[in-house]
Parts: structure tokens; C-alpha cells; sequence
């Protein structure tokens, strides 16, 4: 890897000097773009001052960040992981990658770098927050720096971290176990804590927003961004197992996102969450897929009720009333030339055509149930 060499650029609108000054000096404001260069990696002033760009770069970053992921959990190359995490973050710095690349650096015993990584991607709204706090004991406890780590333990613990039997075994704690601070961070940490568990689930939970019923989803629909939802960390995979594949490494082929919290009652949560092919670009398919909960966060039922996975598929529309009933209308797309000629991305779309539907609904249970028009009808 070639040393980082980072500044900050700032290009200014060159305006014409008639017309009001002040307007003029507002204009000059407005237009005013923030780069990012690898010597600011670490600053979180420039990174603020970055992210007040109009223009986004959110695809981009992602697809180097997903080749990121890919390189350090499949091909466990760390200097090309390292590059592309980087690179992710100067087009468009985002607590996932902060996040990843503060682990790869606690791999390379960077430890300071470690810190300073975790640190922006705190400054950034990482979640689950409480891995941060856990993975920060472990460092200090690494650096030998027993206080701060039992300090950050607690925290951690505190925080929702929940992984007990981690806590006992992980050898980067090894040098906070040997010492007076582990036992006191442990009943610290858990003193008052029922139940340690819950608070990971609810931080998980949170993270959705409240859906207004009825909701529409409507794959085609691309006046909202899928790239301005929360990127579900895979630090949650516990509550999404598709998040790993048959092999149990990272797919890194897909993005997965908080789209919404649709009903919270004694018996079951449920939330929508979104999925798409990171590779394919700003327009590829979507799925959204429903998942039931019980209160403590252990999965009920699943089903993708809305989307598809692949152009030229056909396409599922779903809307979900009050009542918790789900209509979700099939249609194969129309598109203004041959997409076996021209494809998909480009190519104008010009109509839907229906081929079926079908019905579900959300019983008292949890379950998420197939039903006939009928049974829609009389809900």
C-alpha cells in the first residue's frame, strides 16, 4: 500500500462581481464543494464539512466498500480491503466503512488507527453502537491499557452487548481478564440488567422507522433513493440469517436496509426490510421482504412480499392496510425497446402488464399467512 496523502480541496463558483454583493457572497456559499483526500481520513471537521456536499456518491461508495468486505472476510487480503474501504470513504464516508476498516486496522495491530476509525464511525451513527464500545475494550485491553479497557467493557455491556460467553474467551481481552478490572466491569456492566439480551434486539428494532399505514411498495418507483435508507449493519445478522450465504461467508453481492417498522404489539414486531444488488447499480431490482418477531426478538415468519430479485422477472406491488392485510398485484414490465438488445438500465419503462396476484395477512400470532380474495374481503 502507498503511504496516504491526503488533503482537503475546496472549489468555489467563480462569480460575476455585479449584482448585489450579498446575494452574490450567498451564491458563493452555496456553491462551495468539499473533496476528500486520504491525509483527512481521520478528520472528523473535513468529513462534517464533506458530507454538506449537494452531490452524492452513495453508489459508489457502496460497491467499493462491498469489494472492501469482500477482500477482508472472503479473500482475507487485508492491504486490498484496506484500499477499497478507503476508497469508499473519500467518495462518501459512512459509519459502515469507518466501522470495517477500524476492525481491519485491530487485525493489523494498527491500534491507533483502530481507535481513530472507530471514533468516525461513532461520529457517524454506527449501530449497533454497543460493538464499537466492545471492540474499543479490546484494543486497550491489547495496548495493556487495563482501565480503559474494563471502562469500555462496561460501557459495552451497558450499551447492549450482549455476547457473554465472547466476553469470557476472547483472547484480545486476555490481558483486562488477568486484571482487578475485568470482575468490576462485569458486575458494573451488569448490575440492574434483567436481561442484556433485550437491549441488543431493541437497538435493532429502533433503527426502523414508523411506517403510516396503508404502505405501498412499489419496486419501480425510484423518486426515493434505496441508497438514503440505513444500511443494516451485519452486526444484526442474527435477526437476517440470509445476510450470510450457504457457505457462511459475507454475501457481498447485496445491501440490505431499514425500510420500516410496521406494527409493534404484546405479540409480534413487524418490520419491512429492503434488498438489493449492490453490483447491478442505482436502478436494480428490489425485494422487500417482511419479518415477523416475538417481543424478544426471536423470528416468527418471512416472506419477500414485494420486488424481485432479477431484471426481467416479473414484478410484485404490495400494499398492507391497517388490518394488516397484504395485497400484492404480479405484473411483468414493459419497456420501450427489446431488452434482450438493449437491456434493462437504460431502457425507458413504458408500461406493466398484470399476471397475477395474491394474498396475505399477519394473524394475532405473528405467522404471516397465504389467504383467498375472499378472506381479504371479509377483513
Amino acid at each position: 500500500m502507498k503511504n496516504l496523502t491526503y488533503s482537503i480541496a475546496l472549489v468555489t463558483l467563480l462569480l460575476s462581481a455585479c449584482g448585489n454583493p450579498s446575494t452574490s457572497k450567498k451564491q458563493e456559499e452555496k456553491a462551495q464543494t468539499y473533496f476528500l483526500f486520504e491525509e483527512d481520513l481521520f478528520s472528523g471537521d473535513k468529513i462534517q464539512l464533506f458530507l454538506t456536499n449537494q452531490k452524492k456518491f452513495t453508489a459508489e461508495a457502496n460497491g467499493l466498500f462491498m469489494k472492501g468486505i469482500n477482500a477482508y472476510k472472503n479473500d482475507k487480503n487485508l492491504d486490498s480491503a484496506e484500499y477499497y474501504f478507503i476508497q469508499s470513504i473519500l467518495k462518501e464516508p459512512t459509519a459502515n466503512a469507518y466501522y470495517e476498516l477500524g476492525n481491519l486496522y485491530l487485525d493489523k495491530k494498527a491500534y491507533d488507527k483502530t481507535l481513530k476509525s472507530y471514533g468516525l464511525a461513532e461520529q457517524l451513527g454506527y449501530e449497533p453502537y454497543s460493538k464499537i464500545l466492545y471492540n474499543t475494550a479490546c484494543v486497550y485491553s491489547l495496548k495493556e491499557e487495563n482501565e480503559m479497557a474494563g471502562n469500555y467493557l462496561q460501557y459495552a455491556i451497558q450499551a447492549g452487548y450482549t455476547n457473554l460467553d465472547n466476553i469470557n474467551k476472547d483472547s484480545d481481552l486476555n490481558s483486562l481478564r488477568k486484571s482487578y478490572y475485568f470482575e468490576e466491569a462485569l458486575q458494573n456492566g451488569l448490575k440492574g440488567m434483567s436481561n442484556p439480551e433485550n437491549l441488543f434486539w431493541l437497538q435493532f428494532k429502533r433503527l426502523f422507522p414508523k411506517l403510516n399505514k396503508p404502505v405501498k411498495l412499489d419496486p419501480t418507483d425510484h423518486s426515493v433513493s434505496i441508497d438514503d435508507l440505513a444500511t443494516i449493519s451485519y452486526d444484526f445478522e442474527k435477526y437476517i440469517a440470509e445476510m450470510r450465504d450457504e457457505a457462511f461467508s459475507r454475501d457481498v453481492s447485496k445491501g440490505f436496509y431499514f425500510h420500516g417498522l410496521l406494527t409493534e404489539n404484546d405479540q409480534f414486531v413487524a418490520v419491512i426490510y429492503s434488498v438489493r444488488e449492490i453490483y447491478m447499480g442505482e436502478d436494480s431490482p428490489i425485494t422487500y421482504r417482511l419479518a415477523t418477531f416475538d417481543p424478544s426478538g426471536k423470528l416468527i415468519d418471512k416472506r419477500e412480499i414485494a420486488g424481485n430479485e432479477n431484471f426481467g422477472e416479473p414484478v410484485r406491488f404490495a400494499t398492507i392496510k391497517a388490518n394488516l392485510t397484504i395485497a400484492v398485484d404480479i405484473y411483468e414490465l414493459e419497456y420501450a425497446e427489446d431488452p434482450n438488445s438493449v437491456g434493462y438500465q437504460e431502457n425507458k419503462l413504458i408500461g406493466k402488464k398484470k399476471i397475477g396476484s395474491e394474498s396475505y395477512k399477519i394473524a394475532g400470532n405473528g405467522k404471516i399467512i397465504e389467504t383467498t380474495k375472499k378472506d381479504l374481503a371479509s377483513n
